[in-house]
C-alpha cells in the first residue's frame, strides 16, 4: 500500500510539472500585471510594464504566446535578450543559433533558452542586454508606510553640507583605477581583484563587509561586495543604493570606464561621506558582479533579502553616470523605472528639485536593455535608475574605447548623479549626527568599544533596563533585563558590528558595538 502511494504521489507531480507551460503575456496597465500576481494559476517569473513571463497550470490563453510547454528541465537556462536598433538582430541569431533556441523574437527582445552546461555561458547582443530568468516566483512591491510622510520641499542644510563633499577627483581616480585592471570580466581573474580592491576601500571607511558568493553558469566568477552602515534608530530599514563593477567587451579589452567604473565609483563616494555620520535607518552599498550576463548578483542579492523578508524602502542604481555627448551643455538623467516603483521616482525627483534644481530628469523606459535596479523590482522593492540620456549614452561601452577621456568625459556630471543619489539616500536614511559625537544626552555608556570578550553598559541612575542586540542583519541575537550598570559576556558573538537598543522606562536608545 505504501508502495502504491508513493508511486500515486510521483506521478501527481510528474502531472503537475508537465501541465505547467512557460508563456509570455503581454500587459498593458499596472493592474493588469497584479492581476496575474493575483491569480492563482499563474506563477510570474518576471515582470516589465510591457509584459510578463510565467507559467501557468492550464493551457495558453487567448493573451498569452506559449514559450516552452515543458520549461525548466535540467541544465535549461532562459534569458530575456534586448535587441534594439543598435543591434544586428539576424546576426546575433545566427551567432547563438548552434547553442540556443530562439522561443520568442518581439520588437525590441528575444527569449532564449539555452543548456549552459553543455555550450557554456550566453553572450548578450548589446549592453546590459540580457536579464536570466529564473524558475523562482517573482515578487510585486506594494506602497510602502514610508512614503506616506515623505515630501521633503525645503533643503536640510546638513545634507546640503554632505552634498558638497562629493569630490570629482576622488570619482575620477577610482574610474581609473578600475580601468586599469584592462577588463573586469565576472569571469576573469582580473575581476577578483577588482573585488578586493572595492573591498578593501569599504573596509578603510569602517563599514562592515561581506563577500557574497553566487553561482553562474560558466564556473568560479567575481563575487558581490556589500558594505552595510546600521541605523541607530531603524537598523531592520534598509536603503541599498548599488552599481555593477563587472565589464564586458566584444572584443579586446574591457575597460568598462563609464559602464560601469563610474556608477561603482559613485556608490564609493556616496560610502566614503556618509560612513562619517549616523543615520536612522541602516545603508546598504552594494557593488554588483555578473550584471553583464543577466543581472545574477544582484538577483542574488535581492531574492535573498526578499527571501529573509528584509524591509528595504528603496533601490538606488548607479550604472553610467560620466558621459555627456561632445557639443551638450545640459546634463539630464534618464530616469527609468516601472510602475511599481511610482513612489520612489517621486521621491527622487522631488529630493533633486530641492537640491539640485537644474538638474533635469526625464521619466523614460528603457527598451533596449537593463540594469540592477530590475532585480529588487521584481523581488517586491522599488528600484530606480538614473542613466545617463538615453538618446545620448556613451557610444564606446562594450569596447577596449570604453576609457576615461572619450567614454567617461565629464566628471562634472558624475559629481551631479552622485550628489543626487546621496541626498536621496541621506534623506531616506535619516540623518542623525556625525559618528562618534552626540548631540543628545545619553543614558548609556559602552566601554570598551572596540571590545573582544567582555563590555561594560555604564547606567545614570540604577533604574532597570532592556537590553536588545541585534547583528548586522537587523536579526536580534540577544535580549536581557538588567538593574543600573552591568558587564556583559560577548565571547559567543562572531566578530562583525552589533546594535544595542538600550531602553528604559523614560528613553530608548541605541549603540554601535564592534566586537573583535
Amino acid at each position: 500500500m505504501k508502495n502504491l502511494l508513493i508511486l500515486f504521489l510521483s506521478s501527481f507531480l510528474i502531472i503537475q510539472s508537465l501541465a505547467s507551460e512557460l508563456v509570455l503575456i503581454p500587459t498593458n496597465s499596472l493592474d493588469a500585471t497584479r492581476q496575474l500576481f493575483n491569480n492563482p494559476e499563474v506563477k510570474v517569473h518576471f515582470f516589465r510594464d510591457e509584459f510578463a513571463i510565467a507559467t501557468l497550470s492550464h493551457p495558453s490563453t487567448q493573451n498569452s504566446i506559449s514559450l516552452d510547454e515543458k520549461p525548466w528541465q535540467e541544465n535549461m537556462s532562459y534569458y530575456l535578450v534586448y535587441t534594439d536598433a543598435s543591434v544586428n538582430k539576424a546576426s546575433y541569431k545566427a551567432s547563438i543559433a548552434m547553442q540556443a533556441d530562439i522561443l520568442h523574437d518581439g520588437d525590441f527582445f528575444l527569449i532564449v533558452r539555452t543548456n549552459e552546461k553543455k555550450y557554456g555561458q550566453l553572450p548578450p547582443a548589446k549592453n546590459d542586454g540580457m536579464v536570466r530568468i529564473f524558475s523562482r516566483e517573482a515578487q510585486i512591491a506594494d506602497s510602502h508606510p514610508y512614503f506616506r510622510n515623505s515630501q521633503s520641499k525645503e533643503a536640510n542644510p546638513d545634507i546640503a553640507a554632505l552634498l558638497e563633499k562629493v569630490n570629482g577627483e576622488y570619482i575620477t581616480q577610482q574610474v581609473w583605477h578600475l580601468q586599469h585592471y584592462g577588463t573586469r570580466d565576472a569571469y576573469m581573474p582580473q575581476s577578483i581583484d577588482a573585488q578586493n580592491w572595492i573591498k578593501q576601500r569599504f573596509l578603510t571607511w569602517g563599514l562592515d563587509v561581506e563577500v557574497m558568493d553566487f553561482t553562474m553558469p560558466y564556473g568560479p566568477a567575481s563575487d558581490n561586495v556589500i558594505a552595510t552602515h546600521i541605523g541607530t534608530m531603524y537598523p531592520q530599514e534598509y536603503v541599498v543604493l548599488g552599481g555593477h563593477y563587472d565589464s564586458y567587451s566584444y572584443s579586446g579589452d574591457a575597460p568598462g570606464a563609464d559602464d560601469n567604473a563610474s556608477g561603482t565609483s559613485g556608490v564609493m563616494e556616496i560610502a566614503r561621506i556618509l560612513s562619517e555620520y549616523d543615520f536612522e535607518r541602516t545603508i546598504v552599498f552594494c557593488a554588483f558582479s555578473g550584471e553583464e550576463y543577466g543581472l545574477y548578483g544582484s538577483a542574488a542579492y535581492a531574492g535573498r533579502s526578499a527571501q529573509r523578508g528584509k524591509d528595504i524602502l528603496g533601490y538606488f542604481n548607479m550604472d553610467m553616470i560620466g558621459y555627456l555627448k561632445p557639443g551638450n551643455t545640459t546634463m539630464v538623467t534618464s530616469l527609468i523605472y516601472p510602475e511599481t516603483a511610482q513612489e520612489l521616482a517621486d521621491f527622487y525627483t522631488q529630493i533633486v528639485s530641492v537640491y539640485l534644481p537644474d538638474f533635469q530628469i526625464i521619466p523614460a523606459s528603457f527598451t533596449g536593455g537593463d540594469s540592477d535596479h530590475t532585480s529588487f523590482n521584481n523581488n517586491g522593492y522599488m528600484g530606480i535608475f538614473p542613466f545617463e540620456d538615453t538618446n545620448n549614452y556613451s557610444p564606446y561601452i562594450h569596447t577596449s574605447n570604453d576609457l576615461v577621456g572619450p567614454s567617461y568625459n565629464n566628471q562634472e556630471q558624475a559629481v551631479v548623479f552622485t550628489q543626487a543619489i546621496l541626498a536621496s539616500v541621506a534623506t531616506m536614511a535619516g540623518l542623525v549626527m556625525p559618528t562618534g559625537i552626540s548631540k543628545i544626552d545619553k543614558h548609556a555608556t559602552l566601554y570598551p568599544n572596540p571590545a573582544t570578550d567582555k563590555v561594560t553598559i555604564s547606567m545614570e541612575g540604577g533604574q532597570q533596563t532592556s537590553v536588545t542586540i541585534s547583528n548586522v542583519a537587523g536579526q536580534k541575537v540577544s535580549s536581557f533585563t538588567m538593574q543600573g550598570s552591568g558587564e556583559i559576556n560577548i565571547t559567543n558573538l562572531p566578530a562583525g558590528i552589533y546594535m544595542l537598543q538600550i531602553q528604559g522606562g523614560n528613553f530608548r536608545e541605541t549603540h554601535k558595538l564592534l566586537v573583535q
